[in-house]
């Protein structure tokens, strides 16, 4: 019963990760399912979705084909798509239909290829695990199969994550290229959105790797791995984090992370918990900390979770019932986390909830007024200062639903 979610949604799920990693990449995306999940996807996960150009097929997929394991009907609907336009590749994605009657995504992949004479690839999602394991299964996808070996001299950088579910949009792309540029960096590749295809097979031969996610950490190490690619990860959201950043890309990379800013030993005068994808809450910290040094502040997330990228106090939050005890534990003063999770407060932090929207957890619900797009702005962190410096800890019963 631990993953019973009784006030939240569905997050985005690894299908989801997978058609929007390569929405932007030119390939014809098929989703295996009977049509909710591709639904899911198209009009719930992905903001591009409405505004920009991808190719994405439904199956179809129904009882008597599942049943007989008829999976000649999708080899010739997809033959006859691909024979009407071309694509740079296809990816078949899983859903629980096909989890469920053991539909073999590698074989139908290799199959498929030999048929149509382009890649092609199977991603055995299932619907039931979350967006950045998909996400993670497709960059790793593509680098193994489509980046070649360095062709010139290293220089530049690749942007790794910079997913729309994990709120990056045009604004922030812009502001990432600027960052890179003062730096003398110019981008070679950005996996996630907004890139060519062309990009892709370039991405060796960078000098070094920017991860503004934690889902393209393993993307960072595959690529550190077999091309000696450094990488530093972190968001340069504000003037603290920026020069952070600037500072680990300074002694190049090396596979350090940009740290949080360390805590000091003096008593903090407040507690903060910051929720949302861990990259971007540690850069939210960052800056909060080095406006207002007297704040306590750690961070929580449901998503992607590497240990490197933590400090003391920090939390992967596996389920909704991990989260309500640890705001009933937490003795925390302001929360700062997507609007969904306010149903979650207990009764005196409803009050001093800061809502920060996530994509990947509550879909097109708050995308118009979506406060990540102001990076981290002076007024956000003060805002954020001003509720926790207001008043002690609340106590109280969890919000009613």
């Amino acid at each position: 019963m631990s993953y019973l979610f009784q006030y939240l949604p569905p997050f985005a799920a690894d299908y989801s990760g997978v058609a929007s990693a390569l929405h932007d990449l030119g390939g014809l995306v098929v989703i295996h399912d009977a049509s909710g999940c591709t639904g899911s996807f198209t009009g719930y996960d992905e903001p591009r979705w409405f505004s920009g150009k991808s190719s994405v097929y439904c199956s179809g997929l129904r009882e008597i084909d599942a049943i007989m394991g008829n999976d000649s009907r999708l080899l010739d609907n997809i033959r006859s798509i691909i024979e009407k336009k071309q694509f740079n590749f296809v990816a078949v994605v899983g859903s629980p239909v096909p989890m469920l009657v053991g539909f073999d995504f590698d074989g139908f992949a290799r199959i498929s290829e030999e048929e149509f004479g382009i890649p092609v690839f199977g991603f055995p999602t299932t619907g039931l695990a979350r967006y950045e394991q998909g996400m993670s299964a497709a960059f790793l996808a593509l680098a193994r199969r489509f980046v070649g070996e360095p062709e010139e001299k290293r220089k530049g950088a690749n942007i790794l994550g910079a997913s729309p579910l994990d709120n990056f949009d045009g604004d922030t792309l812009m502001r990432l290229r600027e960052f890179l540029a003062e730096n003398g960096l110019p981008v070679v590749s950005v996996w996630g959105q907004g890139d060519e295809w062309e990009s892709m097979p370039k991405a060796s031969s960078a000098s070094i790797n920017l991860v503004v996610s934690a889902a393209a950490l393993p993307l960072a190490e595959y690529m550190k791995n077999r091309w000696a690619i450094p990488y530093v990860a972190g968001l340069p959201l504000g003037e603290e984090t920026a020069r952070e950043l600037k500072s680990q890309i300074k002694q190049g990379g090396g596979g350090a992370v940009a740290r949080s800013g360390a805590i000091s030993e003096t008593d903090k005068s407040a507690r903060v918990f910051l929720i949302g994808e861990q990259l971007r809450m540690n850069a939210f910290r960052s800056e909060l900390l080095f406006r207002y040094p007297s704040l306590d502040a750690v961070a929580g997330s449901f998503f992607a979770w590497n240990a490197s990228l933590s400090s003391d106090g920090d939390c992967f939050i596996e389920n909704e019932s991990a989260l309500i005890r640890c705001l009933e534990e937490g003795n925390f003063d302001v929360v700062v986390g997507d609007p969904l999770l306010r149903e979650l407060m207990p009764g005196g932090l409803a009050g001093r909830f800061v809502e920060e929207p996530h994509y990947g957890l509550s879909a097109r619900l708050y995308r118009e007024h979506s406060l990540s797009r102001r990076f981290c702005s002076a007024s956000f962190m003060d805002g954020i200062a001003a509720l926790a410096l207001g008043a002690p800890a609340p106590g109280g019963e969890r919000a009613a639903a």
